[in-house]
């Protein structure tokens, strides 16, 4: 889509007919007018447009990204036509005859990563506020390494990478000692571009209103400004393909809570988020752990106050939302804790205070030091088995697929992160080798 805005000025999939078919109509939808969604676009869209269901904020921030992806291709041309270059892979051959649509897996992790690389710029830049210069790259690093960042959100154009950049700047803006109007119309647009990049940061939208609406009344008017900005714009670009003030992918709806059931299985989801083998946030990221050892400690001393109590409010209003939504809850053929990568900024933030308790003492507890350092290694460990290792996505449907067999979630026997280092299991009884 980011190249539809480019080369022809719209975000309508027409001229990729051909493409969207070969791939089984995937997140493709044909609306016809006035506003009428037919659903997928499978058959005849006559009379109508073909657009991608996913939201249209990841393909905007995307776009100035892919335009100078582009510029540089065509600069380089006459160097990179050199034939010792060609034949390393098809993917490589393509984007090197500045073909992105042939090399769009390679384009988009190429976006991906740069949105990454600029969050973990911000993270630098908010740290160092309150750590000299060496803590602050350290948690930066943390950031870009060992979390999944990495692992995840710089791997393809997942809706979680521009999401994790536009709340690092949120912080980055807000974390200051000197506040000023110009910060909060920043914030304001930067928390609405999070939403039309993915729905649930509407809460991060809503949790920081109504931290400025409380604590920094004065800015509230200039906060509202900056959102309303950005959502005016979502608004109209809804009205004029939907004629409806939100698309399709926003009308999504959990489950009836009509039954003890329907509460087990929201209860079943919130554990897998956190501590599942293969999904669990906590299990994949250990290093979070200190997070709660960081916002205790700046709850007790007031570091920030109040920003890190929202900052925890909003931490458990999103886990609970991602559990409410349970019919989500395996995360699809993803790595790990995707559905919970999106509080990564905030998690990374509130290591903040352990960080600057250690710099000024000079040094950590020899045991805290030891587990914390323990939990670096593992978290790197893991997320790079991710972002490097093809073994650790087939894993979604090898032996079977995970959407369809959803206990392989919680098999300890057969880890994500360790496929292609150890054998997987044989198929047992809940996984007959005729399925």
């Amino acid at each position: 889509m980011a190249l539809s805005l480019l080369e022809r000025g719209d975000t309508n999939l027409d001229e990729y007919l051909d493409l969207i078919r070969e791939n089984g109509y995937y997140a493709a939808e044909c609306i016809r007018p006035p506003g009428a969604v037919v659903g997928s676009a499978m058959g005849d869209c006559t009379g109508g447009h073909i657009y991608n269901w996913y939201p249209i904020g990841v393909p905007v921030l995307a776009a100035p990204v892919v335009f100078v992806i582009r510029a540089a291709l065509d600069l380089a041309g006459p160097w990179l036509a050199h034939p010792a270059l060609f034949g390393i892979h098809p993917i490589i051959d393509a984007f090197l005859r500045a073909d992105l649509v042939g090399s769009r897996a390679l384009v988009e992790m190429i976006v991906a990563s740069f949105l990454i690389a600029l969050a973990a710029a911000f993270m630098f830049l908010l740290a160092r506020r309150f750590l000299p210069a060496r803590w602050a790259v350290g948690l930066a690093l943390v950031f870009a390494f060992a979390t999944p960042a990495w692992s995840t959100a710089s791997r393809a154009l997942w809706q979680h990478g521009p999401s994790m950049l536009m709340t690092t700047i949120i912080l980055w803006l807000l974390a200051r000692a000197e506040r000023r109007a110009i910060h909060f119309v920043g914030a304001g647009a930067a928390a609405a571009l999070g939403y039309t990049v993915r729905p649930t940061n509407l809460l991060l939208l809503v949790v920081i209103a109504l931290f400025v609406l409380r604590h920094d009344r004065r800015f509230f008017l200039a906060y509202a400004a900056g959102a309303a900005a950005a959502l005016a714009c979502f608004l109209t670009y809804n009205f004029s393909v939907y004629e409806r003030a939100l698309p399709s992918y926003y009308s999504l709806t959990p489950p009836p809570l009509d039954s003890w059931r329907a509460v087990a299985w929201i209860l079943h989801s919130l554990a897998a988020q956190l501590v599942s083998p293969n999904r669990g946030l906590l299990i994949f990221t250990p290093v979070f752990l200190f997070s709660l050892a960081g916002l205790w400690r700046a709850l007790r001393t007031r570091w920030l106050a109040p920003l890190p109590a929202y900052l925890a409010v909003l931490t458990v209003l999103q886990i609970a939302v991602v559990a409410r939504f349970y019919q989500f809850w395996v995360g699809g053929h993803s790595y790990g804790p995707r559905l919970t990568s999106d509080l990564t900024p905030v998690l990374v933030f509130l290591l903040i205070p352990l960080f600057a308790d250690w710099s000024r003492a000079g040094f950590a507890p020899r045991r805290t030091l030891g587990l914390f350092g323990a939990a670096i290694l593992f978290s790197v460990f893991v997320h790079a088995r991710g972002a490097l290792s093809m073994e650790t996505h087939r894993w979604n449907i090898d032996p079977v697929n995970v959407d369809h067999h959803q206990q392989r979630v919680w098999d300890w026997r057969d880890l994500q992160f360790l496929r292609g280092i150890v054998m997987r299991p044989s198929l047992t009884r809940e996984t007959p080798a005729s399925l």
